[in-house]
């Protein structure tokens, strides 16, 4: 991946990513059009590895005045400290993170990509969304993630599949950039 040109400003660093060829950059115009048609005020976002998803969300939060919080197992992504973020590095299934947070607009998962994982966060994170909100998943066309096990194929999809089943939701994909699931909860 290339490496982005050092700036402070969230829309030169956001142009720059959305333009660069990256597993997710296709899928910035969605996250940035979702935050202002929800008008989102808060997006919380699981998995965040060198920031190109966290760029997209934060540039969206821009035109609502709204907040992102993104937790990852890993150190923080080398981004500047941008007015409206707050990263925590640790389990975002840990109990004591999750009962730390607001509810959102908006979860967006991006972590692990197997399929006990997604289910488990899909129901742990599905009552910080707001009625009405949404829960968007990256990776739905990954038909064996890397270093997930090779079954079930296409975990992220099956998971979602499952889980609006279960729900009574609807669910959208986009199917370009590994996939992109959109869960819409009951308002």
């Amino acid at each position: 991946m290339n490496v982005p040109p050092r700036v402070t400003d969230l829309a030169t660093d956001y142009h720059w990513r959305s333009t660069t060829a990256s597993d997710i950059n296709e899928h910035l115009p969605t996250f940035v059009d979702l935050v202002q048609v929800l008008n989102a005020q808060h997006v919380i976002e699981l998995g965040t590895r060198s920031g190109v998803s966290t760029v997209g969300w934060l540039h969206g939060l821009t035109a609502t005045g709204g907040h992102l919080t993104s937790i990852d197992l890993s150190p923080r992504p080398d981004l500047d400290d941008y007015e409206g973020w707050t990263f925590i590095q640790g389990d975002d299934l840990d109990e004591a993170i999750v009962s730390a947070l607001e509810p959102a607009e908006i979860v967006f998962v991006d972590t692990s990509h197997t399929y006990e994982q997604t289910v488990a966060e899909l129901e742990r994170y599905r009552h910080l969304v707001k009625p009405g909100g949404v829960i968007v998943l990256h990776d739905t066309e990954n038909r064996i993630p890397l270093d997930a096990p090779r079954r079930p194929l296409f975990p992220v999809k099956r998971a979602i599949k499952e889980f609006a089943e279960a729900n009574g939701l609807d669910w959208f994909n986009y199917p370009n950039k590994y996939g992109l699931g959109i869960i819409r909860m009951k308002g």
